[in-house]
């Protein structure tokens, strides 16, 4: 599964248990919407992380288009 998958499965999963813990909070299941704020929660950290791990990938695409990363890794053999 690629970046753009796993991204857009944590969205789904975050509209799911935001829709949920509404549901729970109207129905006053205020503690199972707590337990389920704690899973959000936990998404939206995975969420930021995918994200960042994109940008990383992209600056090193963009590196790598630009030949930076192969002078680098000639300068560093180079010194070995």
């Amino acid at each position: 599964m690629n970046i753009d998958e796993q991204i857009e499965r944590e969205l789904a999963c975050i509209d799911d248990l935001t829709d949920v813990i509404k549901l729970h909070v109207k129905a006053g299941r205020i503690n199972i919407a707590k337990q389920l704020e704690r899973d959000l929660h936990n998404s939206l950290d995975q969420l930021e992380k995918l994200h960042k791990r994109k940008e990383l990938w992209a600056t090193v695409a963009d590196l790598n288009q630009r030949g930076i990363l192969v002078q680098v890794v000639k300068k560093l053999a180079h010194q070995a």
